[in-house]
């Protein structure tokens, strides 16, 4: 079975209860709000899923360096073929949950506006527009999965100190795509450069903590397990 495979069979059962929480968390709050507001001003689930998924994703990228390297290696499996199996797998996920953070939000508009439920100030999605906000969703998702996969090479490799500098620099992919193309509740980037050379720069920041990430992870020692 491939390394990616692997991995899908490892994080499903993750994933599914945590989508479904997401979820279940966004009607019950949403619903809370119009009853006792009578409209929505923003969109609760750019709040809820937005964040939830970026933080999810910078979890994962910490678990698959401090878990999975050690699992996979041991077992068989090259630094090669984790590497390029973590590559696959990262893209599918964060492809998967910016898709599901617009089509969410899409979804949400197209409910409230049907009720008669959207205030002023509501980010509406036409679906146009979903294309536009999948540009903006999936490399903040890409950014935050790569910063926490170097984040954790750093202080896996290395002493904690050495761990703390390479965390700087593992930040910046999050920090710039937050910083650049990020997107409040009420649908609004948080930068105010044109999209494309926000796009190119939060790209150029991810690229380089991959290739970073991949020269830190290429040849480390794996750690044995204590016992």
């Amino acid at each position: 079975m491939s390394v990616y495979r692997a991995l899908f069979r490892v994080y499903r059962p993750i994933i599914i209860p945590f989508a479904a929480i997401l979820v279940t968390f966004d009607l019950i709050v949403t619903a809370l709000i119009v009853y006792g507001a009578g409209h929505l001003g923003f969109s609760m689930w750019l709040v809820l899923a937005g964040n939830a998924a970026k933080y999810w994703l910078l979890v994962v990228g910490i678990m698959l360096v401090v878990m999975q390297l050690r699992q996979f290696v041991a077992n068989g499996a090259t630094r090669h073929e984790f590497l390029a199996g973590f590559a696959v797998f990262g893209l599918i996920v964060a492809a998967g949950f910016a898709a599901v953070v617009v089509l969410g939000h899409g979804l949400e508009s197209l409910v409230l506006g049907a009720a008669g439920r959207r205030g002023v100030g509501y980010p509406t999605l036409s679906a146009t527009g979903l294309l536009g906000e999948f540009g903006q969703v999936l490399p903040e998702a890409l950014g935050y999965l790569i910063s926490g996969a170097l984040i954790a090479a750093g202080f896996y490799r290395w002493r904690p100190w050495i761990g703390l500098v390479v965390m700087l620099g593992g930040a910046v992919p999050l920090a710039v795509a937050d910083s650049l193309l990020g997107v409040d509740e009420f649908g609004n980037a948080r930068a105010h450069l044109p999209f494309l050379a926000a796009l190119a720069l939060s790209l150029l920041a991810t690229a380089l903590a991959g290739w970073a990430f991949h020269r830190v992870i290429s040849d480390v020692p794996i750690r044995r397990t204590s016992g």
